[in-house]
């Protein structure tokens, strides 16, 4: 089951993320600094808005959603779900204006607040029914509202682009009609109640006591994530936060794209593990998902290091393409250090119910980046604030690692590192000596060779376990 609901979900986890790495190159020709600067502030603003506003019902929700089979529960649910969204769209509207205001843009402060209003309440209402699809595991519906963002925002901003005069309130407008689009295709298969109903004061007070807490890490994890373009923006201004987000954000990206390759199939593995009251196995097959995301997050990291100055000189625009290859490199690097305590040792936290630990982590590592960042933003600019982040991500894992291995017996990998390092150090050493070339054809072939090279060195270093797996594979098709 598990491995047929992964593929079921796969579209819509590789359509969105590649559809959103594409924009982010192709507005770089199409958006000045700051435009891409205003553009970034408030796409960042909605995500928190979202989670202040709607995303505590959302994870209630994704959990407690009522079974088809009692249908007075669900009624009573759908008819709260109703109120609940109307509100939050309501005063995602509010923080839309509040957000137009201190933009301080040329722009009429109507035009401004229209467009970023209608971005908050599409874009938060997809994300609630993606959750509530979930729940009902209704996968066409899913993709849909997961990708028609992203992607339709994709088309029909360049549609924009053409018929008007680029900008960030343009792009803002064109991603929230296909946000809309996406909601009115979706909705007919979820099972929507149409009626306005009374909201149940139980099931609401149930998902405040649920979403509460969630809410509380959701808002760390929202700090942590996005404080450096909040401090880059009051440090430098908006121009210079569009011209260091392409990198960074492009290397965010990467990083959590290889990340959930692993963590979206092994997780559950790890949770189910732990249900059914077998913790050794758990923490072994946590153990094993820490392996197989360093085997693909080291070496990704190290491959945008090297082939990053081609892939930019072939995708950026100018204005942005020094930056940006400066950055690429250590924005995979600083997103590989967070993702990895985000979903092996912070994970086991909260398996194992120890939200006050994650909570700890998230403050430590808002408080180590912004301070690292900030010294280096002052010191060294721009690339000293990424450099800080790094440093404070570094931080967080060391600590994440520590309390997973004092206080909940996690055993990290470490021999099982040493091998992959090994195997990256490979790999680099040979893309070094092939010196790909500026161009498509030395792109495709530094990722060919660096690709085949880590894969050799990976069979060499881990043969033992190739051929246990092997045998393992012959005996059950003898069997």
């Amino acid at each position: 089951m598990l491995i047929s609901h992964t593929l079921r979900y796969l579209p819509a986890q590789l359509l969105s993320p590649a559809a959103q790495l594409v924009s982010m190159i192709l507005w770089t020709h199409w958006l000045v600094p700051t435009e891409m600067g205003l553009y970034t502030l408030v796409t960042v603003t909605q995500e928190m808005a979202y989670v202040a506003c709607l995303g505590w019902f959302s994870v209630y929700a994704l959990r407690y959603l009522p079974p088809d089979k009692d249908t007075d529960a669900r009624h009573r649910y759908l008819g709260t779900e109703n109120v609940v969204v109307l509100a939050s769209i309501a005063a995602s509207a509010l923080v839309a204006a509040v957000t137009a205001w201190s933009l301080h843009t040329d722009r009429p402060l109507w035009q401004g607040t229209l467009a970023i209003g209608a971005f908050f309440a599409t874009r938060a209402v997809n994300a609630h029914y993606a959750e509530r699809a979930r729940a009902q595991s209704a996968f066409l519906a899913y993709t849909l509202l997961q990708v028609a963002g992203p992607l339709g925002g994709l088309a029909l901003g360049l549609v924009a682009f053409r018929l008007y005069a680029p900008g960030a309130m343009v792009l803002l407008a064109a991603y929230a009609v296909a946000q809309a689009v996406g909601t009115l295709l979706a909705l007919p298969m979820l099972g929507m109640h149409w009626r306005i109903a009374r909201p149940d004061p139980e099931l609401l007070r149930a998902a405040i006591r649920f979403g509460g807490p969630m809410l509380g890490l959701g808002a760390l994890g929202w700090a942590a994530e996005n404080y450096i373009r909040y401090l880059v923006q009051w440090a430098s201004g908006a121009a210079a936060l569009g011209l260091m987000i392409v990198g960074w954000s492009l290397g965010r990206r990467c990083a959590s794209v290889a990340s959930m390759l692993v963590a979206t199939a092994a997780f559950p593995l790890a949770s189910r593990l732990l249900n059914e009251g077998r913790r050794s196995e758990a923490l072994a097959q946590l153990r094993v998902n820490a392996a197989l995301m360093l085997a693909v997050l080291v070496p990704v990291t190290a491959a945008l290091d090297l082939l990053g100055p081609s892939l930019v000189a072939l995708t950026v625009a100018p204005d942005y393409r020094q930056l940006t290859t400066e950055l690429l490199g250590l924005s995979v690097l600083a997103g590989t250090l967070r993702n990895l305590h985000m979903h092996i040792t912070d994970q086991l936290m909260v398996l194992e119910r120890r939200l006050r630990m994650v909570a700890e982590i998230d403050v430590v590592e808002i408080v180590a980046c912004a301070a690292a960042s900030l010294v280096g933003l002052l010191w060294f600019g721009l690339k000293g604030a990424v450099i800080g982040q790094a440093l404070g991500s570094l931080v967080t894992l060391a600590l994440s690692m520590h309390w997973a291995h004092s206080r909940l017996q996690f055993s990290w990998p470490w021999i099982e590192m040493v091998k992959i390092l090994v195997a990256t150090l490979v790999m680099s050493l040979v893309l070094v000596w092939f010196d790909a070339a500026p161009a498509l054809r030395g792109l495709i072939g530094g990722v060919t060779v660096g690709t085949l090279t880590y894969a050799l060195a990976m069979a060499v270093l881990f043969a033992p376990q190739l051929r246990r797996m092997v045998d393992e594979f012959r005996a059950r098709g003898s069997a």
